[in-house]
């Protein structure tokens, strides 16, 4: 390597190292300000699972959901509230089946269970950068690799989840393993984990057909994922309903009620009015699949299935219903596709103008948690919360740069379907 190419990757190491450290001042002591300090998002899921498998109790009822609410506010909620007549809010939302993940924690103390699942949070975060950085042929330098994994776990979204424990970390670690799976020929194993991975249903709304269209298009070949993710999904089913019989009903009311007290709206809701966000979430979805549609038989290793699986995952975060950062965590295989194919995309005018809004839009939040941090070592931090929103700017607007810039680096590389772009 040339002294001028190790002072640039020394440059971009020390560069990550201030960007991380001041995102996680912003988390700890402006975002976080305030928070009831047993919350966590985790705690809910561990609750129920614990009562349903050592108890017999419905996670969902009332009465376990106000013993979550007593352990992360300090006191059960108050039923008939407009956005929560019920009194669950904070309880145990996720389908059934999560408590098998969550099985071998049950006979823990819950602060044992954070420190598992801060140690599972990072290593599926890495696991799932290092396959990304596989798949997409990144060089093979271990100082660049440290440096996207400071950026990566530095970043708002990676910080937000570990702040809270959400599991979104979890299954967005899933997900990329997955695909690692899928690309390298294990279609079995892919399909089961892509299955496990719909405890969080919300991160495969659209994966789940693209997936689809993905494998109709060579049948013969792809069908062991189909059958793979189907089985498993199958059996997550029967052994929910044997486990609580009559689940299904009492998740979805619970996911209604989830999306009145957490405001539970899409980006397109929030730019569009929920009446027309949902319609704006259809189109926006066929559109992603029929923009795909010339690359459903490409080799699940190429650079088109990659940049097109990307796409939709961007999509997905514009379409579901939550507004919470941490769900950009499906961001990052689209990020590390700008990065890698960065000159293909300046060669167009349009991809030069949707790179440098995505790149202006990802460095942001990192610039402002700086000025914060830098000048907190002149103001106390309480006078620095009136900008607690400063370094959040960009995030209802980046994943539909992030979606334009693929869409627009997909086309690039459509174009020559059989070469890798530089």
């Amino acid at each position: 390597m040339k002294i001028s190419d190790i002072s640039k990757s020394v440059f971009w190491l020390m560069l990550s190292v201030i960007a991380a450290g001041s995102m996680f001042f912003y988390v700890e002591v402006i975002w976080s300000h305030g928070q009831p300090s047993g919350f966590s998002d985790l705690y809910a899921r561990w609750w129920g699972a614990h009562e349903l498998l050592l108890h017999h109790r419905d996670p969902y009822s009332a009465e376990v959901s106000h013993e979550i609410q007593t352990v992360i506010y300090g006191a059960p909620m108050s039923p008939g509230t407009p956005d929560d007549p019920a009194g669950i809010g904070g309880g145990f939302a996720y389908p059934i089946y999560v408590v098998l993940l969550l099985w071998p924690t049950i006979h823990l103390s819950f602060p044992t269970v954070q420190k598992i699942f801060f140690a599972v949070g990072l290593a599926g975060t890495l696991a799932s950068l290092a396959a990304w950085l596989h798949l997409l042929k990144f060089r093979s330098s271990l100082l660049l690799w440290i440096t996207i994994a400071i950026f990566a776990l530095g970043s708002f979204p990676a910080l937000q989840a570990f702040k809270l424990q959400n599991p979104s970390l979890i299954a967005a670690a899933f997900i990329s393993i997955a695909i690692f799976l899928l690309s390298a020929g294990r279609l079995g194993w892919a399909g089961f984990l892509f299955a496990i991975s719909t405890f969080k249903p919300q991160f495969m709304v659209a994966l789940v057909p693209w997936l689809a269209i993905w494998t109709l298009a060579d049948w013969g070949r792809r069908k062991t994922l189909a059958a793979s993710f189907v089985l498993t999904a199958l059996g997550l089913a029967a052994f929910s309903q044997w486990l609580l019989p009559g689940w299904f009903p009492e998740f979805l009311r619970i996911a209604h009620a989830y999306r009145q007290y957490a405001y539970g709206h899409s980006l397109l809701d929030v730019w569009f009015t929920p009446a027309f966000g949902a319609p704006a979430s259809a189109c926006l979805m066929a559109a992603m699949l029929a923009f795909c549609w010339h690359d459903r038989s490409q080799p699940s290793n190429s650079p088109n299935f990659l940049v097109a699986t990307s796409l939709l995952l961007a999509a997905n975060v514009l379409i579901t219903p939550t507004l919470a950062p941490h769900g950009q965590l499906l961001l990052l295989p689209g990020i590390l596709a700008l990065i890698r194919y960065r000159e293909s995309l300046w060669k167009s005018t349009a991809g030069r103008l949707t790179l440098l809004c995505a790149s202006a839009l990802l460095a942001w939040p990192w610039l402002a948690c700086l000025i914060l941090a830098v000048a907190a070592i002149h103001y106390p931090a309480i006078t620095l919360l009136r900008f607690w929103q400063l370094p959040l700017y960009p995030s209802p607007v980046f994943p539909l740069a992030v979606l334009l810039v693929l869409a627009s680096l997909l086309r690039s590389i459509s174009r020559t379907p059989n070469r890798t772009p530089p």
